[in-house]
């Protein structure tokens, strides 16, 4: 199996989180035209070039996938919608050759294995190259297409705002990244019917991963839930709350290894997609002005401090660092705890009695 070795070509591929229909998905610019974003793949070199890129392993697009639910009649625009009606869609790959934004060069993405410009021989000079694939009722490679309201065709119009469409039970793609060993070389002399590199070819790792089907194009999707719906994704909301405004505790249940538990912070996610990860920075400070680290000040003032760890979720937090808490998931209340420790026991032995205090805040924000 050809493999790039060297760290010359770095990939990495990122999925959307859910689907969503659209009307002028992408870089289509005409109504008529509907569609969801998969994802897309950055690639960065080192200066080097890309030669004749690729997607690999692609067999699955033998035949377009299926998308179910309410729709006009092929030529009643303004006809009723039928239920469980289908029509084919296509994953069209859209690559950005010369820039990310800039002219975008579209292609059907097609079987065993599909040009991701064209046939070639290619070389492609910039970094990053950006490769995105869209979900799409048409396989036209014409950026303004006019959909018609005849069989075998359905524009937009055909599809009903704020239903939910699911697709085919196949539709999982995996495809692979490959590109030429040398320059000169042609998509169809590097790759074999199987949708692999032969030995004018090599895969390209994408996010670690390599070899055929190495790249999970829409990974934990559900084909029927949620599906897909059409129109705009509704804002993702966080609500954030903490346990306690204050805590007592007695510094001898800080020190050295022990911890004690001082707060509980819960996050719940709104609208957002049950499965899908979300993600927010989570920012502690406190009024020990002058320090790097916590500390405990003397009620009556003073220059005297107690220096302490604090944990958030079991991980010990840099004063000041944000956190990213990237597990968040909707439909469920996602729980940290927060600790005091570390606090020095022949440190606290010599300090004056009375009380000790800190008012810690946290800043929630978009990563």
């Amino acid at each position: 199996m050809p493999v790039l070795l060297f760290g010359a070509i770095t990939a990495t591929y990122y999925a959307e989180p859910s689907l969503y229909l659209q009307v002028q998905p992408g870089p289509y610019t005409s109504d008529t035209v509907i569609g969801a974003k998969l994802g897309f793949l950055e690639v960065t070199t080192d200066g080097e070039e890309i030669y004749s890129p690729a997607w690999g392993s692609t067999s699955e697009n033998i035949l377009p996938t299926l998308v179910y639910g309410d729709m006009r009649w092929y030529d009643q625009p303004s006809g009723p919608f039928i239920p469980l009606s289908s029509h084919p869609f296509h994953i069209m790959s859209v690559a950005y050759r010369h820039g990310y934004p800039g002219q975008p060069t579209i292609t059907k993405v097609d079987h065993p294995y599909s040009p991701i410009i064209d046939n070639g021989p290619i070389q492609v000079k910039v970094s990053p190259f950006r490769v995105e694939l869209y979900l799409v009722n048409t396989d036209s490679t014409n950026r303004n297409i006019k959909v018609k309201s005849q069989w075998p065709d359905r524009p937009a119009i055909h599809f009903l705002e704020g239903f939910v469409y699911t697709f085919d039970l196949l539709f999982d793609p995996a495809y692979s990244f490959v590109v030429a060993n040398q320059k000169g070389t042609k998509v169809n002399e590097m790759m074999n019917l199987l949708g692999e590199p032969n030995s004018n070819g090599s895969y390209v790792s994408v996010g670690g991963n390599t070899g055929s089907n190495s790249i999970p194009i829409a990974p934990g999707l559900n084909p029927n839930t949620p599906g897909m719906p059409y129109g705009p994704p509704q804002t993702v909301i966080f609500s954030v709350a903490l346990s306690d405004l204050s805590t007592t505790f007695d510094l001898a249940e800080a020190v050295g290894s022990n911890r004690k538990v001082v707060n509980t912070m819960t996050i719940i996610v709104y609208n957002g997609v049950v499965g899908a990860n979300y993600s927010q920075e989570v920012v502690f400070t406190d009024t020990s002005s002058g320090f790097d680290d916590f500390r405990l000040l003397h009620e009556e003032g003073g220059s005297v401090t107690i220096p302490f760890n604090l944990f958030f979720g079991g991980t010990q937090v840099t004063k000041g660092e944000p956190i990213d808490w990237d597990t968040l998931q909707s439909g469920s209340d996602n729980i940290k705890t927060i600790q005091i420790g570390g606090i020095d026991q022949n440190a606290i032995d010599s300090l004056a009695s009375g009380t000790y205090s800190d008012t810690i805040s946290v800043e929630i924000r978009n990563p």
